[in-house]
């Protein structure tokens, strides 16, 4: 009796120990996080950006760094004032600018929610971007000019109610 219950014992034993997990612990080399490096794609710029609105209008909405260029600030815009009742002046400083991106897609006319369409509005050396919603309250005039050659956003009106 004495055997049987010591091998009883000796089997749940080994039962136990032989169903244990084996944790293997990887090398520290495999534990650490792999370092992708961000790769920005270098835009460049061509020597006549300025020939036409439309060549300098797509590396403006393109490349924040010609953007932020093509500014000079303090930049005064106007906007539509906490009540909605009238626009009113505001100072953006470089700190506070936020890269802006006026690419249109006649998409942007039919999609659910915030519809709007775009006109170019361009006379000589003066460019206006007009967007108007669509059944909604959307009404932004962006204004670019030409000074000393160069196109360059001079300010923007946000009426939008």
């Amino acid at each position: 009796m004495k055997i049987l219950s010591f091998t009883t014992y000796l089997l749940i034993v080994l039962t136990i120990v032989s169903c244990k997990q084996d944790v293997k612990s990887e090398p520290e080399s495999e534990l650490k996080p792999e370092v992708v490096e961000k790769i920005e794609e270098k835009i460049e710029i061509p020597s006549n950006v300025d020939s036409e609105f439309k060549t300098f209008f797509k590396f403006f909405n393109k490349d924040s760094t010609f953007q932020i260029s093509r500014i000079d600030f303090p930049l005064k815009i106007m906007e539509m004032n906490g009540e909605m009742s009238d626009v009113e002046p505001r100072i953006i400083e470089l700190k506070d600018y936020e890269k802006m991106d006026l690419t249109y897609d006649k998409s942007f006319e039919t999609r659910q929610y915030d519809k709007y369409t775009q006109k170019v509005v361009l006379d000589d050396s003066k460019a206006r971007i007009e967007l108007r919603g669509i059944d909604n309250g959307i009404h932004n005039d962006f204004e670019f000019e030409k000074i000393d050659g160069k196109w360059k956003m001079i300010t923007w009106t946000d009426s939008s109610t």
